[in-house]
């Protein structure tokens, strides 16, 4: 599972749109089958398209294809070339029943967009500006999904996938005007804080940097981290999460504590809140699991108890915009990452879809 993007040597340095490809979307046919022998790749549809019709998908993907913020965070680069194998993964998923028994074959076509990939092309060494450049224009396709009132969904890339894609939500939910701005939580599934200082934006700062944006514009930080390991984060990162207001659910407890207190808790969050911005960093989970990743994890969450985080965070209906972050071909095992990735991607999906309609 694996593709290209052009060479540096064929294009100029920076960020670049590749749209919709259609060889990534490819899977089995099933003609002795009936025709709910239904697979993802059957259906999806290029958000170019979408945007002609009336009615627009009611989920779009978006790529983040770039690991310079890993690279500038001093981690092992691959994340760049993730989009188009989840891609690859997720296309032969099928269609699962109660999708099929909720909606008509007409409805096929509106479920699911796929608006390409940003592509950040740096040469492979540490370069200024690219990522912001990248973030930049992540951020406008993002914007423009959640205007047409889709999920927008960010296939990763390295982690600074965050800060682009809170600033696409930001930048959609308030447009002309602060005034009414509002309250958006973040839940990270993630290891890591993500919190650090430096003097540029990384894969390990997005979430401060969200902090001080909105501490710029005056709006409240809510900020829920799912998995924390206290051996992947410094005292000094715990020292400003305490000073952040962070909420941390932190990799013990999710092994230890029951499900009732972790749901509580979990709900509390998302009451204080009138929008949600989901993202899962997949180093959450045990190398074992997901070893494709830029920091493998020697203990992680399980599966089952991200999905159950999952089906608790959508069932609120706030979630507009979601990402994957940090998976790494380069270094996955028979594509094994990828297919986590496809899973929860799929999750996801469906729990958006089956939310009652207003």
């Amino acid at each position: 599972m694996s593709t290209s993007y052009p060479s540096t040597d064929d294009v100029k340095l920076g960020a670049e749109h590749i749209p919709f490809d259609t060889s990534l979307w490819t899977g089995r046919a099933e003609p002795d089958e009936s025709q709910r022998a239904l697979y993802w790749y059957q259906v999806v549809a290029p958000s170019q398209a979408a945007d002609k019709s009336e009615h627009h998908s009611k989920v779009t993907l978006v790529g983040f294809a770039c690991d310079q913020g890993v690279r500038r965070n001093l981690g092992r680069v691959g994340a760049r070339h993730a989009p188009p194998a989840i891609r690859q993964a997720f296309a032969k998923l099928p269609i699962t029943p109660v999708l099929q028994d909720k909606f008509s074959k007409a409805d096929y076509g509106t479920l699911l967009a796929d608006a390409g990939d940003i592509v950040c092309h740096d040469n492979d060494s540490l370069m200024p500006d690219v990522l912001e450049q990248t973030q930049a224009k992540y951020s406008e396709q993002v914007a423009k999904i959640i205007n047409q009132g889709s999920l927008a969904i960010g296939l990763g890339g390295g982690h600074a996938i965050a800060y682009a894609s809170y600033m696409g939500l930001w930048q959609a939910l308030n447009g002309q005007s602060e005034s009414n701005s509002p309250k958006i939580g973040i839940i990270n599934v993630d290891a890591h804080l993500d919190i650090r200082n430096a003097p540029n934006g990384t894969s390990g700062t997005p979430f401060r940097q969200i902090a001080e944006h909105n501490q710029a514009h005056g709006q409240p930080f809510y900020y829920c981290a799912i998995g924390i390991s206290q051996f992947s984060n410094t005292a000094a990162l715990f020292d400003r999460a305490d000073e952040l207001g962070v909420t941390i659910i932190s990799d013990d407890t999710c092994a230890r504590d029951s499900w009732e207190t972790i749901d509580k808790q979990l709900k509390q969050f998302i009451d204080q809140v009138d929008v949600l911005y989901v993202t899962i960093d997949m180093d959450a989970f045990p190398a074992s699991i997901v070893p494709g990743v830029s920091a493998p994890a020697a203990k992680g969450i399980s599966l089952d108890f991200a999905e159950r985080c999952l089906e608790v965070i959508f069932a609120s209906g706030k979630v507009k915009m979601a990402d994957f972050a940090e998976i790494n071909p380069t270094y996955d095992i028979d594509a094994r990452s990828c297919k986590v990735t496809a899973r929860l991607l799929a999750l996801m999906i469906q729990h958006h879809l089956l939310l009652p309609t207003t």
